[in-house]
């Protein structure tokens, strides 16, 4: 076989050392993926607040008759994907994102069941089911009011239709290009600490 090989040494010892220090740097990662972590961490809670996809296009709004039903309950109307209770800290999606940095990567989401439906988009099909409603009336047999179990005195068996859920996407982890330009400067800072 004919080829050529060509061995080097690196004699200076500052230069020895620095290159070291950043091999023994590579061999514990987890604090630049924890860094890189609370960059996606913050960089997704701001699309929360945004009510932006990754690529900067606006979620689709809520719907009409869901602002209605939030406004009736007290709740505040017009958040999307955060919590709409006034006083409930933690209580959404926004609140369940987290991550988790280990010696290889990063991983960041939530553990709600409902999570991967919101950032991708889908649709439920509820089947057909029987349930009980109830209700109080009073000595007169007036007043139809949809009340709790423990308070009512009449109890109608009713079957609920089958329907479906439309959950449009709404994108809230991705990069963006300000994200991955901050990921390179965070390997660089790390690298070169």
């Amino acid at each position: 076989m004919a080829g050529i090989i060509i061995h080097a040494e690196l004699h200076d010892e500052e230069a020895q050392t620095a290159l070291q220090a950043i091999l023994d740097r590579m061999a514990n990662r987890r604090p630049f993926f924890a860094a890189v972590g609370e960059r996606m961490l913050a960089s997704a809670q701001d699309r929360f607040r945004s009510q932006t996809a990754p690529d900067g296009t606006p979620w689709v709004s809520l719907r009409p008759a869901t602002i209605r039903a939030r406004t009736r309950k007290g709740q505040l109307p017009l958040t999307i994907l955060r919590s709409n209770s006034k006083g409930k800290i933690g209580s959404s999606l926004a609140g369940s994102i987290h991550y988790i940095a280990s010696e290889d990567d990063v991983q960041l989401g939530s553990p709600l069941p409902y999570a991967g439906i919101h950032q991708q988009g889908g649709t439920i099909n509820r089947s057909a089911r029987e349930a009980k409603i109830y209700r109080r009336r009073d000595e007169n047999g007036l007043g139809r009011r949809f009340v709790g179990k423990d308070r009512a005195n009449v109890v109608t068996d009713v079957t609920i239709p089958a329907y479906s859920i439309t959950i449009p996407a709404r994108p809230y982890l991705g990069l963006t290009g300000a994200d991955e330009e901050g990921i390179l400067e965070d390997a660089e800072d790390w690298l070169m600490r």
